[in-house]
């Protein structure tokens, strides 16, 4: 006998696929059957007073279940509950804490049939939580849930278990409201929990402050897991985004930031994020950060650094108006990094790197202490201030007069404790060039310290000593200023005075003022003022044609030629002055030229700048004309002084010599000695 094995193995699976369809049939059929006799005989209203005495029991407030508890079996076993609120606790006003327009409450179909409400997923719509404080500062969201557990009853076979996972909530067209605070649209979504499982979140809302010109968006998406044993949380893949809007703002601006994974550790009190990246307007940023002793006592560590940015365009959407420029370049890139720490004993940033334009920053700043005191040492290569100066001339009209401040404005503006270093390698300012400048700085219950203050100047040095107190509501300068071998035509050549002296010597300055402006501080000025100076001119005033116009005066000669420019060379120029309420007396005033001797005595003003010079011009060696004392008057301002012979005194001088000269004939020579 034999047998067809293809034709048997062909009819064993047929055979094999019938016994799988039936079994298939009779699963879907034993469904169904389960889930009609769920939507017959199961009648969820039969819940409602559990789920509220459950509710009330838990938290201590009332729930209102306003519609009918709503059973469906498609495409999902669900609860569905129609409006609801939770109360508020006694003391906080009708109003409830809580209300939702619909939750769906997915639930397990097994643990239902024997009467057990095993919760698998939640869904809620129009979510609306009301965060208030009463009058004695208490929340209405304090003490949530701490109320006095009852008794378990010995019969428990109905009673809800805890469940051992959830599939997921999604929370949707929420808000949450708190004085000063509005969150609108919060939709939330996430994926099930339970296990070790990764769960996909999903958030966006948006905030405000009261203003719907001031708001401010986020759509975050990340992936959660936990361990709830060991209290560990690790976020991965995280990436938050949104906009916000400022009032007076032309257009949101856009944020981002985005970090790989985020881990806490609530047993051990720490946190970590090994990388992360924000973006602001433009800006970006990257770094890391670690914390430790979350609670106990929260320490910050980590780095940063700041991608090169545009900051005339990044300013304006912090609404920060940038200063005119003389180079319009100037203020356009910034860049940095840096090592920071952030503890309760304070803030201290490491290996600080900063590059503005062409200038480079490094060193380290710290803030510590009780009241906070910041402490640094720092260096700059190099600075072109001109490249930062006003392009724009000084207005013409007057600032209105600042009214005096009172003792509490004076305690607002307390200066900052601060003790530390700055080292320039070289500071370009107007047309001087200071090199090897290095200041060091301190204040201490707001007096601030600038000493020593040290730089090279075209080949010359200064060194500086200023104390500025501001303990009282007028401000307290003084100053011991020394200037040795400076170019003083390049000292001035950004002032007013530009061009009316030149020369190289040295200056010193040692003074006190009050006042909080400089019109205040030059009227109380008090001190005492030296210059010596060589190989110089002053421009602008001609003592050659002035000496020979007194003398053509008094010979009725004719007048010389000036010079033009009008210019005064001299060998040497010294003189000291003692500074009384900003003014300036001097009775040593002394100019020597190859030919001329100056000497002279009389004031400046500091404030408004006059000037009143009694000067006795000898001619010690002039072609065609024999020696002679002519007396000069010096007017005016010092930035456009007038000089003029004395002709009163000149007179008086020719009449005496004349007198002189006839007594000497008779034997009286000396009767003027």
């Amino acid at each position: 006998m034999s047998y067809d094995w293809g034709s048997y193995r062909q009819g064993k699976h047929v055979r094999t696929v019938k016994i799988l369809a039936g079994l298939l049939g009779g699963i879907v059929i034993l469904v169904v059957a389960v889930l009609v006799g769920v939507w017959l005989f199961v009648n969820p209203n039969d819940y409602r007073g559990r789920i509220a005495a459950a509710v009330t029991q838990s938290t201590g407030r009332e729930l209102v279940l306003k519609g009918d508890i709503k059973l469906s079996v498609f495409p999902w076993v669900a609860l569905e509950l129609g409006p609801a609120s939770l109360g508020n606790p006694p003391g906080f006003g009708e109003e409830p804490f809580m209300a939702f327009n619909r939750a769906a409450i997915r639930v397990k179909l097994m643990r239902l049939l024997h009467q057990r409400l095993d919760i698998d997923r939640v869904e809620i719509d129009g979510l609306d939580v009301r965060l208030r404080k009463n009058a004695k500062g208490t929340g209405n969201w304090e003490n949530f849930g701490q109320t006095k557990q009852l008794e378990p009853k010995a019969d428990n076979s109905n009673a809800g278990a805890a469940f051992e996972g959830l599939a997921g909530i999604k929370i949707t067209n929420a808000k949450v409201s708190y004085p000063g605070l509005d969150i609108q649209k919060f939709n939330l979504e996430t994926g099930a929990f339970g296990g070790s499982a990764v769960t996909p979140i999903s958030i966006s809302f948006e905030a405000s402050r009261g203003s719907p010109a001031e708001t401010v968006t986020l759509n975050a998406k990340f992936d959660l897991s936990a361990d709830a044993e060991h209290k560990q949380l690790k976020l991965a893949a995280v990436n938050l985004s949104g906009l916000l809007a400022e009032p007076g703002d032309g257009r949101p601006t856009h944020w981002e930031m985005s970090a790989p994974t985020m881990e806490a550790d609530f047993t051990a009190q720490t946190a970590a994020v090994p990388a992360f990246t924000l973006s602001f307007a433009g800006a970006q940023v990257a770094g890391k950060l670690q914390a430790t002793k979350l609670i106990d006592d929260l320490r910050l560590t980590g780095s940063a650094s700041l991608a090169p940015l545009v900051l005339r365009e990044f300013a304006p959407r912090l609404a920060i108006t940038l200063p005119k420029t003389r180079d319009p370049k100037a203020l356009t890139n910034l860049s940095g990094s840096t090592d920071f720490m952030y503890g309760a004993g304070g803030m201290r940033l490491d290996n600080l790197t900063a590059q503005l334009d062409d200038t480079h920053l490094k060193g380290n700043v710290a803030l510590a202490g009780e009241p906070r005191a910041a402490k640094f040492n720092l260096t700059i290569d190099a600075i072109d201030v001109d490249r930062y100066m006003n392009p724009d001339p000084a207005p013409t009209t007057p600032a209105p007069k600042k009214v005096a401040e009172t003792a509490e404005q004076a305690a607002a503006a307390k200066i900052m404790d601060a003790d530390g270093t700055l080292t320039m390698g070289s500071v370009h300012f107007a047309p001087l060039d200071f090199t090897n400048v290095k200041l060091t700085l301190s204040s201490k219950d707001n007096v601030l310290h600038l000493y020593p203050a040290q730089a090279s100047i075209d080949g010359g040095t200064y060194s500086g000593n200023i104390t500025l107190d501001r303990r009282t509501s007028v401000p307290v300068l003084s100053m011991d200023e020394h200037l040795s071998g400076v170019d003083m035509g390049r000292l001035l050549a950004a002032t007013s005075y530009k061009g009316k002296l030149s020369g190289r010597g040295n200056v010193n300055i040692k003074a006190a003022a009050r006042g909080a402006e400089l019109p205040a501080v030059m009227q109380s000025l008090n001190g005492h003022f030296d210059a010596n100076l060589s190989d110089g001119a002053i421009e602008g005033v001609d003592l050659g044609y002035e000496i020979g116009l007194a003398q053509a005066l008094v010979k009725h000669t004719a007048q010389p030629t000036r010079s033009n420019p009008p210019r005064t060379k001299f060998d040497a120029c010294k003189l000291s002055a003692e500074i009384t309420a900003g003014v300036a007396k001097t009775s040593d005033l002394t100019l020597s030229t190859p030919i001329l001797k100056v000497t002279g005595q009389g004031t400046a003003n500091l404030v408004n700048k006059a000037i009143d010079f009694q000067m006795m011009a000898s001619v010690l060696k002039a072609p065609g004309a024999s020696v002679a004392d002519i007396p000069l008057k010096i007017t005016g301002t010092y930035v456009d002084p007038t000089v003029r012979p004395d002709v009163e005194a000149l007179v008086k001088g020719q009449v005496k010599q004349k007198l002189q000269d006839v007594l000497k004939k008779n034997g009286l020579g000396g009767i003027f000695k």
